[in-house]
């Protein structure tokens, strides 16, 4: 069933760029814009759920188009982590549209997955492409055909009030679960579930938001009432950061440095930045115009867009307080790989400086060298194709990986998912 679009409205909202710090207004004033997206293939498509249905800018933000005009809440939309052509959102609220949809326009027209009464988020498997969680105030739902037929999932949820899941990003059939007074772990697709954490139903460490380290997923970030938790081992041990003020909810990692990510609060506290791995926090909110935060999305320029009370803005890392560059090498880039998932061969794109040495090399999960990609001297923009296939010329198993850009600045490392 297509959802037709009942009017195309130009919305007259100008990027805004107040040279005065590193926070620059993206439009969408007056807007609450509870999620974020940018296309992986085009980072000129920009998407906003609202609470006033969901926009879309296909100029960087300059414009934005009304393509849902309705009064219904967008608490969820990314791009299918499978299918990097296909955007997915959520219509929450209480209408009679609520439900789980699918996209491959851009977001102009749309396809109805299944009808749900208030649903909130959606997790993947990271192997198994087909199943997927859905969380609702009145439970989870799994399906192993992407929604098309779902089967409740709650045995040993303390309550079904769920705010958030969370496929693990490494182990087949595990996830995480967020309810406001617990954090559950199921090994088995959700037949059943154990709390984990020893903290969440005391008062102010109620959680909200779960995320896992893009580059070392047994490393949990949850955002709570008062506090960011923090395990570094999938769950079983964890630690509390104490914030200033209240109402954690958005977090988000930066996809090539481990240990950096931020978390925002809708209670007007603005948005904070740890570069420890969630032991501190600092405030970045200097030019930032609203301080009720509400969502937070990376996109592939290296910058931070935070979705707030009173629209869209952009953080951008390369102006500092006093006009520097933050300590991260600019000169060398990591791209995603395209496509991603894949199954015949896939290219990875990067800029190195010229005539400085470089490795590009590919591991396994268990962090076992598969293939080096490339060796040998910067040449500006280059790219490399990956066919699937060790050092050995021997074809590799399904599966996710990981490919590291070592520099002599650092090293910059993303995740790709091989499919047979």
């Amino acid at each position: 069933m297509k959802i037709k679009i009942f009017t195309l409205i130009l919305i007259l909202f100008l990027v805004v760029i107040v040279q005065a710090g590193r926070w620059y207004h993206l439009g969408l004033a007056g807007y609450q814009v509870l999620s974020i997206e940018e296309d992986p293939a085009d980072s000129q498509y920009i998407y906003a759920g609202t609470d006033y249905g969901l926009l879309v800018s296909d100029n960087g933000g300059q414009l934005w188009f009304s393509i849902i005009p309705t009064n219904v809440q967008i608490p969820y939309i990314a791009y299918d982590p499978f299918n990097p052509d296909t955007l997915l959102r959520l219509i929450s609220g209480g209408s009679n549209s609520d439900g789980f949809y699918y996209s491959t326009s851009h977001g102009f027209s749309w396809e109805v997955i299944c009808y749900l009464l208030n649903p909130r988020r959606v997790a993947f498997d990271p192997i198994d492409t087909g199943y997927i969680y859905i969380c609702l105030s009145d439970g989870i739902l799994t399906s192993q055909n992407r929604g098309q037929t779902l089967a409740p999932a709650n045995n040993g949820l303390p309550n079904t009030d769920i705010l958030d899941v969370l496929g693990d990003g490494r182990h087949e059939l595990e996830a995480y679960a967020v309810g406001s007074t617990f954090v559950a772990h199921t090994t088995n697709f959700g037949n059943n579930w154990a709390v984990v954490g020893d903290s969440f139903a005391f008062e102010n460490y109620n959680p909200q938001r779960i995320i896992h380290d893009p580059i070392h997923s047994e490393t949990l970030y949850v955002s709570c009432y008062s506090h960011v938790a923090v395990s570094t081992d999938g769950g079983v041990d964890w630690s509390y950061t104490p914030m200033n003020g209240t109402g954690y909810r958005p977090l988000e990692s930066d996809p090539q440095v481990t240990g950096r990510v931020f978390v925002g609060s809708i209670d007007g506290g603005g948005v904070f930045e740890s570069t420890d791995g969630g032991a501190s926090f600092a405030a970045i909110n200097d030019s930032l115009g609203n301080l009720n935060v509400y969502s937070l999305k990376f996109n592939s320029t290296g910058k931070l867009l935070a979705g707030t009370a009173n629209g869209i803005y952009i953080y951008d890392f390369s102006v500092g307080i006093e006009g520097q560059q933050i300590n991260r090498p600019q000169a060398y880039t990591l791209k995603q790989n395209y496509p991603n998932p894949f199954n015949g061969q896939t290219t990875i794109e990067f800029s190195v400086l010229d005539n400085e040495p470089v490795r590009l090399l590919l591991y396994d999960v268990a962090g076992r060298l598969v293939r080096q990609l490339y060796s040998g001297k910067g040449e500006g923009t280059m790219s490399v194709i990956w066919d699937g296939k060790n050092d050995k010329s021997a074809p590799s198993a399904s599966g996710v990986y990981f490919y590291r850009l070592e520099t002599p600045a650092g090293d910059v490392i993303r995740r790709l998912s091989f499919l047979k």
